[in-house]
């Protein structure tokens, strides 16, 4: 019966619709008596919601967080992320220093903008663009509250992150280029962003059994193979100077890379 009821069918069904899958009930109705089928359904339905939390539970900070995610939860998210993300090494490759002026591409809730305000200091400046209104709103009141008035916070498009035009030193894109749809004309409006010699920095990641795959299979597994990005930015006139594979150890010991390019 646990093996039955830990079948992946039946735990995403319980997911989807919060009721036990029709062959749980008709197992219980065959093997508990009528009197008791109520209380052993609820029971069962408790099991499942309980194996259903501990199963997505790793996935929810492995995925852009929801809007309306709490504050606590958000803070676990960062504290976890400050042990995962190679902060040092990405603050090294984009030169931060400052005075320096960088843009966080997909930002979320601004686990590195908020980090690269302190780097930058008030002469700099940080870019925090979003294309998720909810979270932008979000995003303004925490920089609000914590009064960090070298952040800038900006609502762009799935292929326009509305950077102002040739002011920039550094550009970060972390566990976001897989998502862009149109990736070409997103490179092409980050390019006129920078000042010359200015650094984009594009950390993602790659499942190994999706390394020879082709990139629309790798994109349907929200993954992307760092030789497609080079490829990339190649023909959007960008040069490759590193790639670093692996770079950090990622989510769900899926390491990810890095690609950094001028």
């Amino acid at each position: 019966m646990i093996g039955f009821l830990l079948d992946t069918n039946v735990l995403s069904e319980f997911a989807r619709t919060g009721e036990p899958d029709p062959n749980v009930n008709r197992w219980l109705k065959a093997t508990a008596d009528e009197s008791l089928f109520a209380t052993a359904r609820k029971v069962t339905a408790q099991f499942l919601l309980l194996m259903t939390s501990l199963i997505t539970a790793p996935a929810l900070f492995a995925q852009p967080m929801p809007a309306d995610v709490s504050i606590e939860n958000l803070a676990i998210d960062e504290q976890e992320r400050d042990q995962r993300e190679n902060l040092s090494g990405i603050i090294q490759a984009l030169q931060l220093k400052p005075g320096s002026r960088v843009a966080d591409i997909g930002t979320g809730y601004g686990y590195f903008a908020i980090r690269f305000a302190s780097i930058v200091g008030p002469t700099g400046h940080v870019f925090a663009e979003e294309i998720d209104k909810p979270l932008v709103d979000k995003l303004r009141r925490r920089v609000k509250t914590a009064k960090q008035t070298n952040v800038t916070v900006i609502l762009g498009t799935p292929d326009n992150p509305k950077l102002p035009p040739n002011s920039l030193d550094a550009i970060l894109m972390a566990d976001v280029y897989h998502e862009i749809a149109n990736p070409r004309e997103m490179l092409r409006n980050l390019r006129k962003a920078f000042k010359p010699g200015g650094r984009l920095l594009i950390e993602d990641y790659l499942k190994p059994e999706l390394k020879d795959k082709p990139r629309q299979q790798q994109a349907k597994d929200h993954n992307i193979s760092p030789e497609f990005i080079e490829q990339d930015l190649k023909e959007s006139g960008f040069t490759v100077i590193e790639r670093r594979d692996p770079f950090t150890k990622g989510y769900d010991n899926i390491p990810m890379y890095l690609v950094l390019a001028q």
